[in-house]
């Protein structure tokens, strides 16, 4: 009886060290969480030229 104990403690220690090296592998995962925005559309409205008015370089003002 000792013998089975001794055993079951032996694969539980040894269970819990293979999941222990796995944790690291876990918590490196690619995944998408729910707060991920729209990119391509964010880098659109980044790069977009926005042309300045027609009347900018008038530096006559009149008052």
């Amino acid at each position: 009886m000792h013998c089975s104990q001794r055993n079951k403690a032996l694969c539980g220690l040894l269970a819990l060290v293979v999941l222990a090296g796995c944790a690291d592998t876990l918590s490196r995962r690619d995944s998408i969480t729910l707060g991920v925005g729209n990119a391509p559309e964010a880098n659109t409205a980044i790069q977009t030229i926005e042309p300045w008015p027609a009347d900018v370089e008038d530096t006559n003002i009149v008052l």
